[in-house]
């Protein structure tokens, strides 16, 4: 059997609650892209065995998975990988974007970013569709959406784009920009909606 990481404190993720032990959302939203991180990396995109993140399908150019927190709470998310890389000469951990439901909250299409390296601190990540910009959080080497109202505008953007850019500055002083596909993007939102009920 495949053992993976988990957050530290699972008791954060009980049901429906948008401030959980005296976290935020945003705080959840960092716990949710850790605990999703964690189910990718071990996952590498293939099916994991009992208690891992399953993998459910795949769609162009993002996958589907579904997992179970230790709290016993269900989780699934699109993810995806970038297609290019600038600089290409920089080293950097995984890449992904993440757009995770997980129901027992009432969380749908939530968008996070996993950049490969620690932001700069106090420094924005700027997700750009077409001429639609984006600002997102940052939090070590993971950003977020500020309100769920931008959220929605990014992922309708995602549906409508072909190509989605993501930008960052890393503690070094490095900009990176990650060239997304959308491919399949839809089709991997579609499939959420029916297995994370």
């Amino acid at each position: 059997m495949t053992q993976w990481p988990l957050i530290a404190d699972p008791s954060i993720m009980t049901e429906g609650k948008t401030e959980i032990l005296g976290r935020s959302r945003g705080d959840m939203r960092i716990v949710i892209a850790t605990l999703i991180g964690a189910f990718v990396l071990l996952s590498g995109f293939q099916p994991l065995s009992a208690q891992g993140a399953k993998f459910v399908e795949r769609f162009a150019d993002w996958s589907t998975y579904d997992a179970v927190s230790e709290a016993n709470q269900k989780l699934c998310f699109a993810v995806s990988k970038p297609k290019d890389l600038e600089p290409k000469n920089v080293k950097r951990g995984d890449i992904y974007f993440y757009v995770s439901s997980w129901p027992k909250d009432g969380v749908a299409n939530e968008v996070s970013v996993k950049i490969g390296y620690d932001f700069a601190k106090d420094s924005t990540s700027k997700v750009s569709i077409g001429s639609d910009v984006f600002e997102l959080f940052t939090d070590g080497d993971k950003a977020f959406v500020e309100s769920p109202a931008q959220e929605r505008r990014l992922v309708a953007a995602m549906r409508r784009g072909s190509k989605m850019l993501v930008r960052g500055r890393s503690v070094r002083g490095t900009s990176t920009t990650d060239v997304y596909s959308l491919s399949g993007i839809t089709a991997a939102l579609k499939n959420l909606e029916q297995i994370c009920r």
